[in-house]
């Protein structure tokens, strides 16, 4: 599978990208804080969602910069067996140019989006994204309330 090794290759500057049966794996985990299962996100079909492949490797780009509490899992082909806080990706039928998309999600990813003065409007189905037709600031909305989370939750 192609994808795998890109992605692979387009992550390992950031730390070591571990490939499994069903996809790629990434962590960030923060051994001084104590190893505890925090926050994962992740994109189910990277190949039919390459646009959400992409806003999670950016925001990893950005997080790796920064000390994360916990482990933090970045999954890429499958749902990754967690026992923190797992948001998944997707495309929604929503209106393009609005912001980032959040379904149906834990009150405190709305909360932690108005905080931060995020673009985003809501959609139907599980998780945070993007709208089918999405633009570049939806996109950029998107990176940064991926990064967001990663750092409040």
């Amino acid at each position: 599978m192609d994808w795998k090794i890109d992605l692979i290759e387009a992550l390992k500057p950031y730390g070591e990208p571990v490939e499994t049966p069903e996809g790629v794996l990434f962590e960030l985990v923060d051994e001084e804080s104590g190893v505890y299962d925090r926050l994962a996100f992740y994109v189910e079909d990277p190949l039919k969602e390459d646009a959400l492949e992409e806003v999670l490797v950016e925001a990893i780009k950005d997080l790796t910069d920064h000390d994360l509490p916990g482990r933090n899992v970045f999954a890429f082909g499958f749902r990754p067996d967690f026992s923190g806080e797992v948001i998944g990706l997707s495309f929604f039928e929503a209106r393009p140019g609005k912001g980032a998309v959040l379904g149906e999600v834990p009150p405190k990813v709305v909360e932690i989006a108005e905080r931060n003065g995020l673009s985003f409007q809501r959609g139907e189905g599980g998780g945070i994204g993007l709208p089918r037709e999405h633009t570049g600031e939806d996109f950029e909305a998107l990176i940064k309330l991926v990064e967001a989370l990663a750092f409040e939750w």
